[in-house]
Order: structure tokens, then C-alpha cells, then sequence
């Protein structure tokens, strides 16, 4: 996601990047069983981590990685959290901000949203300074336009005397977004998909896959070059 947001795209020839996000932190994300012997944490292999790291493990020539958007109760495993976040880091993962409560920003007051955003920078500043991502996943997707009056404090939040910058803000979403390159990609408003399976109808995975059959972003293999077809010169 950070690089995708940076127009870093280092994809083999002919392959798709794919970027996971999970949001709320819930517990499947990463369900620790257990410490080992050495004091790390066994994780559940029917965790959403615990899959990807079996996928890792079966396809080492994939960069295989996620985003985890968290609120105040991190992944819900308060007597593992700190060892949860750092894990995840030193693993490739990246941790962005969800806020506090899971709040609904266009229904509260400029300083609420601030103090709730700062909370979740602040605690990831504590466990793990300088290593998580400066995104942040909006709750319900809100507010739902970026003229709203609260959206600026989405990207500059300043609380208790210190002020933090965030350089993108997700979506809900339902429909793919545009390629990093295009003109109209805009970092601090991003759409996402939403990977469920509703049998094709409402913007489900399958749509969504049938959407991008003509209009996926496909790597040329070359990471300083960006090739288009001359009818998308325009974007």
C-alpha cells in the first residue's frame, strides 16, 4: 500500500500487484495460541496472518504482505499486543490507523477527531516508533466527501500539543481505484474492494475481478517506466 501511494511499482512482467487491507484489528487477523519456548508467539495458522505466512512459505518468489488498519484495542489480545505489532513489523506487514472508537468522523465535533486519530499514532509511536504507516483506513468510510468540514483534520492532526500528517486515507469502497499513475489518482481518497463473495452482484470479488479483465493494471517489468496504451495518453 505505502508503495503504491509513492508510485513504487516493482511487479515481475505480465503480473498484478494485489494490495490487502484489513481493518478493526479483529482478533482472526492474527490469533496468537501461545508463546514458544524462546517467548515468541505461535500463531493461528487459521488467522488471517497464519494464512498468508502458509502462502509465503509455498510461493517464495511472491512478496506477500498486508496492511492492518487498528482501533485503541489493537488486535483485541491486550496480553500480546506489543509483541503482536512488533512481530508483524519485523515480518513485512505494515500497521496504519483506524482510530480509537471505530469512529464515525463525519458525525463528531474537529477536536473528537483529533484526539481519537492522535490516540492510535500516539500508541503506535510508543510500541513501535517510526515503523508504521502514515495511512489511515477512514471508519464507515467516513465522511463521505472530502469537502466535509472534519476531513482536514484527517490529514493534520494536531492534539495535546503535537501534530501528526497523514499521507493517505482509505475508503470504504466497492469499485477498484485507478493506477497510481493516472491523473486522477488522488493518495488522500482512496476506493478499495471489499473481498467477499456475493455470487457477482454488488461489487463482490467476482465483479470486481470482472471489472479489471480490461482494465487491470499490468506490469511491464520495468520499474522506471510506465507503459500505456495510446488511447489512455489523456490520464
Amino acid at each position: 500500500l505505502e508503495d503504491y501511494i509513492n508510485g513504487k511499482v516493482d511487479v515481475e512482467y505480465g503480473k498484478s500487484p494485489i494490495i490487502l487491507t484489513f481493518d478493526d484489528g479483529n482478533e482472526d487477523n492474527i490469533k496468537v495460541t501461545g508463546l514458544d519456548e524462546n517467548g515468541n508467539i505461535i500463531i493461528d495458522k487459521n488467522s488471517a496472518v497464519g494464512i498468508l505466512e502458509e502462502f509465503k512459505k509455498n510461493h517464495p518468489d511472491a512478496n506477500v504482505t498486508a496492511t492492518f488498519f487498528v482501533n485503541a484495542g489493537m488486535f483485541n489480545q491486550s496480553e500480546y499486543n506489543e509483541k503482536i505489532l512488533n512481530w508483524m513489523i519485523d515480518n513485512g506487514y505494515d500497521i496504519g490507523n483506524h482510530t480509537q472508537t471505530h469512529l464515525d468522523i463525519k458525525k463528531s465535533s474537529g477536536e473528537r477527531v483529533q484526539k481519537e486519530i492522535a490516540y492510535v499514532y500516539d500508541e503506535l509511536e510508543r510500541i513501535i516508533p517510526n515503523k508504521y504507516v502514515k495511512i489511515i483506513a477512514l471508519p464507515f468510510g467516513s465522511p463521505y466527501v472530502k469537502t466535509h468540514e472534519n476531513f482536514k483534520y484527517v490529514l493534520n492532526t494536531t492534539y495535546n500539543n503535537k501534530t501528526y500528517e497523514t499521507e493517505a486515507a482509505l475508503r470504504v469502497g466497492w469499485e477498484p481505484e485507478v493506477s497510481c499513475f493516472n491523473k486522477d489518482f488522488d493518495k488522500t481518497f482512496l476506493k478499495r474492494c471489499r473481498a467477499y463473495d456475493n455470487n457477482g452482484k454488488e461489487f463482490d470479488i467476482k465483479m470486481v475481478f470482472n471489472m479489471l479483465k480490461t482494465s487491470r493494471y499490468i506490469s511491464d517489468g520495468e520499474d522506471e517506466l510506465i507503459t500505456i496504451p495510446s488511447s489512455l495518453k489523456d490520464k
